[in-house]
């Protein structure tokens, strides 16, 4: 506990002290994450009445175009039927479109409404702005290397079970 602030220090700092460098990397990297998804959640719910979810699916979306159901089931992380529940409202609300694929019968063409458009604009500024506040201490030489050392993480193989 730091004895000024009264508060526990974080597990990536305590991971710190006592283990790896990169376990602490990593952790310190998840509860950054998790800071700016709560900055997220609540900017984007008290400004413009959206879930980040909601979000996720209307900045997915170009204005003046159509993506496929399945183009953006592959880039959220949602269920078939979680997308389809949150099309449906976002469509109930007048912001989305959903129209048959003329290309697969079994598909859905989802696009943007001019609110859609609008809100998506909007929500999209609010996104920026919290990123800009989160990374205020920074540089933007600063950014750049922390762009470089992220990209440099390699990804890992499944494991085989």
């Amino acid at each position: 506990m730091d004895e000024r602030t009264g508060e526990t220090a974080p597990v990536s700092s305590q991971i710190r002290e006592h283990g790896p460098i990169k376990v602490a990397a990593w952790r310190l990297m998840m509860e950054k994450h998790q800071d700016f998804m709560r900055q997220f959640e609540l900017g984007f719910r008290e400004r413009h009445g959206l879930t980040l979810n909601e979000f996720d699916t209307l900045i997915s979306c170009l204005p003046g175009e159509v993506v496929r159901h399945r183009d953006l089931l592959r880039s959220m992380v949602l269920s078939r039927s979680g997308l389809s529940r949150l099309l449906g409202k976002l469509e109930d609300r007048g912001l989305v479109t959903q129209a048959p694929d003329p290309e697969d019968q079994r598909g859905v063409l989802v696009g943007l409404t001019a609110a859609g458009e609008e809100l998506r604009e909007a929500a999209a500024r609010t996104n920026v702005e919290i990123i800009l506040a989160g990374f205020s201490g920074m540089t933007d030489a600063d950014a750049e290397e922390v762009f470089e050392l992220v990209s440099a993480i390699r990804p890992i193989p499944p494991t085989q079970g």
